[in-house]
Order: C-alpha cells, then structure tokens, then sequence
C-alpha cells in the first residue's frame, strides 16, 4: 500500500510541473534570449570606396550571429530572414577596419549587446587588368575528334577588384560541354568565370563583360609526318649538346580536308643566331580549312647548347719541331714564344696538356739566311678551334761549323 502511494505522489508531482510550466509559457510568457545564427551582413556604400580607387578584398560574404531578446513567444518567431545587418564602409581606407554592424530587427524583439556587434574588413588599392577569355570544354570527345573554337566575343575582358584578388586570377573562364557541339557550327552565350591558380572561382571582382559569345564545332584529327629544313650553323664558340626536331603533328578539319593530306611542310629553321638553350616554334604550311591540333600548337626544335670551353698554353720555341732542315745546317728560332688558344668540348679540352700541343715548321728547301716562315698545328678529336699566336715565327739558318 505504501509502494502504491508513493508512485501516486511522484505521478502527480510531474503532473503539476508540467501543468505550471505550460501556465508559465501560455500565460506569464517570460523574457528569453535565443542565439539566431547565419544572418547575412550586408555591406553598404561599396561604390564610395570603389569611387576612391578602393576595392573590398574579402573573399566570401559575411554573416554573423545575432542575438535577440524578448517575449518567449516572439522571440521563437524570428529567423535569419526576420533579421537586417548592415555595415557601412563610407569614409574607411587602405587596411583592415573594425566596422560596426547596425541591426535591424522585428519591434516585438531587441538585440542584446547592439554595440558589440562589429565586422573586421580588409580594404586594398583596387587595380584593374585584362584577361584573355578561355574556353574550357567540359566531357571527352573521341579520340579522333576535337572541340574547336571558331569565334569569341569578347576575345578579353577587364577584371577589377582589390590587388590581391586580381592578383590571384590565373584566367577567365568559359565552360562549354563537349556534348552539345556537332560537325557544324553552333553558337553559344556563356557567362565567365574568374579563377585561380587551383581553378577555385574568384569571388567580389568585377569583369566589363558578364558573359561571352561563343560559335565552337567539332572537327576530326589526323597525325601525319612533318618536314623540317633546319639551316645554319652555331656559332664556333658555342656547342649544340642536342637537337630534337619534331617528325610528326596533329592537324584537324572537316574529314574531306584532311583526307588527302599526306605530310606537311614547316617554313625552315635558321639555328645560326642562337646563342642560348631555346625552343624555336616551327611555322607550319597548312591548307586552307585545316589547322593544328590542340597538342601541336606549341610544336617547336629543342635546340641545347652550351659555351665552348677554352684553355690558352704558352709554348716555348723549344718545342716547335723542325721538319725538311738540310744537311750542315743548324738552326736558330728567333721567336721565344708561341701562344696557342684551343677550344672544343669541356671534356676534352679539360683533358689537354702542353705535351698535347704539336707545333711545327717545314723548312724544305732553305739554305742559310734569315727567314720568316708559317707554324702549323695538328687539331686533337674533339677540339672545334685551334689558334697560334704569332701565325709566323722568324728563323735563323746557319752554315753547320
């Protein structure tokens, strides 16, 4: 009996709270501060700071949370869209700026702690610069087939923002998908977009033109040999350590322009000027209607070449051999001295010595007298130059005593 009665008194005391706690919300209605998140900051007065060369560098919009106090009832009304938040940017400069935030909300409800609410901005010099506009083609044509622009308007458009985000934009962008192009010409309106060096949009900039206007088709491929003349040489004091010319090339057109193309012809290839590790891009004869492929645009001879290395030896006259001297003969060699300048491969020319130098003078047929005759030098594989400085020396030939 007394477990009974004691259940009996726990079930009507929870009765009666909840009873008082119903009369407390129906009736009495008590004061309540309830958190409302996400609201949406709206920044006033933009233009006034782009009228001063100024630009709001932020990347994303701006919300905060708010709270309201009031009537238990009222205050579970309210939303993020009962709610106004604004901040206004007129008069600030170059740098981040603590901005109050004034918020507007239903007259049933108050914010607490109206003078807490601020908004940090970061404002930059506003700058302005054009972008060629990309077509990005979005899906996968057959192997055998391209998407192709034909036209585009605007060709560029004028970004503007802050320095940094202007800074960031790698190109603008239009996206067209593959699947809706065909062996005709079709037209499109596309709006651009700014991205960045990670292909992420760039948000709060400005370009001149909101989209562009777009005619693309689909055109068939086709690898086929290319001839290239390269003409010249390099310079003697440098070494062409490689030389990759392209044979082949992707070019695209309507199936019967290509279908008769066997090879084409690049305009020949002067290397004699070049005078550092280079690309030269090849002009590529090509028929009427046809063009090159997407990945053969950039088609180009790699030519690397590096300085000739050079080593200079002072060779004393008493290695100079005499050849053809006559019987009874002695000879005397005037000339101290021999410089001789060799240049070639690093390699070789690092491996050269005096002893490899082979200087020598022919004397056939001279009797005693005083006589100014030519050196000659034997040129070692691998040397490209060979110089001696004096090119003659002067002799003496005596009677043998």
């Amino acid at each position: 009996m007394m477990l009974q009665n004691k259940k009996f008194t726990i079930f009507l005391s929870i009765l009666l709270a909840i009873f008082l706690w119903v009369y407390v919300v129906a009736v009495e209605n008590p004061p309540t501060k309830v958190k409302v998140p996400n609201v949406p900051i709206k920044l006033v007065n933009v233009d006034s700071l782009n009228q001063r060369g100024l630009a709001i560098s932020s990347e994303e919009d701006y919300f905060m949370d708010v709270i309201v106090e009031g009537a238990r009832s009222d205050v579970l009304k309210i939303s993020a869209d009962d709610i106004e938040a604004k901040a206004d940017v007129f008069g600030y400069g170059v740098g981040q700026n603590d901005i109050p935030v004034t918020i507007t909300v239903p007259d049933s409800v108050s914010v607490a702690n109206q003078k807490n609410n601020r908004l940090t901005v970061t404002i930059e010099e506003m700058v302005s610069v054009y972008k060629p506009v990309n077509v990005v083609f979005n899906g996968a044509a057959d192997s055998k087939q391209e998407a192709t622009v034909s036209s585009i308007t605007p060709k560029e458009v004028e970004v503007k923002g802050a320095k940094s985000k202007v800074a960031s934009i790698k190109s603008v962008n239009a996206y067209l998908d593959i699947s809706e192009l065909t062996t005709t010409p079709k037209s499109f309106t596309t709006e651009l977009t700014a991205v960045d060096f990670r292909g992420q949009s760039v948000k709060n900039i400005k370009l001149s033109s909101d989209t562009a206007d777009i005619e693309a088709e689909i055109y068939q491929t086709k690898e086929v040999p290319l001839e290239v003349d390269v003409t010249g040489e390099v310079n003697k004091a440098y070494q062409v350590t490689s030389m990759d010319v392209p044979q082949k090339v992707k070019i695209k057109g309507l199936k019967e322009d290509l279908q008769d193309i066997s090879k084409v012809t690049a305009e020949p290839v002067d290397i004699s000027k070049v005078t550092a590790t280079t690309d030269i891009p090849l002009t590529i004869k090509l028929p009427r209607g046809v063009m090159l492929a997407q990945e053969s645009k950039k088609t180009a001879v790699s030519i690397a070449i590096k300085g000739i290395s050079v080593k200079e030896f002072e060779i004393p006259s008493s290695s100079i051999t005499a050849n053809g001297l006559g019987d009874k003969l002695s000879l005397v060699i005037n000339t101290q001295t021999v410089n001789v300048k060799v240049s070639g491969k690093e390699a070789d020319v690092a491996k050269l010595t005096e002893a490899d130098v082979n200087l020598s003078i022919d004397l056939t047929g001279l009797e005693a007298g005083i006589y100014t005759v030519p050196l000659k030098v034997e040129k070692e594989n691998g040397i490209s130059d060979i110089s001696v400085t004096p090119e003659e020396i002067h002799i003496t030939i005596n009677e043998a005593v």
